[in-house]
């Protein structure tokens, strides 16, 4: 069994400004996954609920990877008997799951954050990127960007957006994470480099004058709209309960559909400011009916464009837990 195979399809999975918030550990046929809160974003993601999503869309990876090489996964969430909060999948040989689409989707799934052509995704894809959350855990509302109502939701992006960047803490925070140079991305092997941002590459002290220059609310606001206007649909994730389980099954249902978009042709990116801002998410929350339980976390935009540079991973050896 090619554990560390499995642990490197994992590490493939989206995380919020690439913190790659995870670490892993290997006991026979056994893996660990924990949340490395070293990692975590506590302007942007305070309860690190975006944390536990990401940490869900690495499971979903290795699970769907185990599954199509003979195994079948048995997962534990938050078992007791850990010394540690993890999620324990312990691996047996005798699943074969026929998921060839979406587990090779893994290795080419990128977060395409440019403008997409704004050609419509047809019907009967849209319904396969439904179907694609197989968690009852999980709802999702879908909005097209040609009707209506994608209208109320635009608003809700950008008047989080303009909360978000006239906070100089998320500005920081989103500094800190922002990799710009050649150099900072080579050494560092996270967060958000230049070239998947659409910068080009520039010392550290002229990317922060260029941010802080030129990045201000209203421009990023009406940024958003035009991305969310070249996108073809916006899917909302929402959880039946809010709190980690449901966390991560909002990652891991997301995952699922994000490689069946890749495995289509379809890009996709997050444009999740009204999840973020909790007074957003409210007003969202009830501008879409949830039930009192319930909890609207992810906002994906998706569509068709230019595949760009993949985000980089950090090596094997940064992210092994020794046991």
């Amino acid at each position: 069994m090619n554990t560390q195979k499995l642990i490197h399809y994992a590490t493939l999975a989206p995380s919020g400004h690439n913190t790659q918030p995870w670490k892993f550990s290997v006991n026979e046929n056994v893996i660990h996954i924990y949340p490395d809160f070293s990692r975590c974003l506590p302007v942007v993601d305070p309860d690190d609920h975006a944390l536990y999503i990401s940490l869900g869309c690495a499971l979903e990876n290795l699970i769907i990877a185990a599954g199509q090489i003979g195994h079948k996964s048995i997962v534990d969430y938050f078992p007791k008997d850990e010394k540690e909060e993890c999620i324990r999948v312990t691996l047996n040989e005798n699943g074969n799951d026929d998921v060839e689409d979406i587990y090779r989707a893994i290795t080419v799934r990128q977060s395409n954050r440019s403008m997409y052509n704004g050609k419509e995704i047809p019907d009967d894809d849209v319904q396969k990127l439904r179907d694609a959350n197989v968690y009852d855990t999980v709802n999702i509302n879908i909005f097209k960007t040609n009707d209506k109502d994608i209208e109320p939701i635009i608003e809700f992006v950008k008047e989080a957006n303009r909360i978000q960047f006239n906070d100089k803490r998320f500005v920081q925070e989103l500094i800190s994470w922002m990799r710009f140079s050649k150099k900072e991305m080579r050494n560092r092997k996270d967060g958000l480099t230049a070239e998947v941002m659409g910068f080009p590459f520039v010392p550290r002290w002229l990317g922060r004058i260029i941010i802080k220059t030129f990045v201000k609310p209203e421009r990023e606001a009406s940024k958003c709209e035009k991305q969310i206007r070249s996108s073809s649909i916006m899917m909302l994730f929402i959880g039946k309960k809010n709190d980690k389980k449901h966390w991560m099954d909002i990652g891991r249902s997301f995952e699922r559909v994000a490689l069946t978009a890749t495995s289509l042709g379809i890009a996709h990116a997050h444009i999740n400011m009204p999840c973020e801002v909790v007074s957003i998410r409210e007003k969202l929350a009830r501008h879409i009916g949830v039930t009192e339980n319930e909890e609207p976390l992810l906002l994906i935009r998706f569509g068709y464009a230019k595949k760009l540079p993949r985000s980089p991973r950090r090596p094997m050896k940064e992210i092994m837990k020794p046991l």
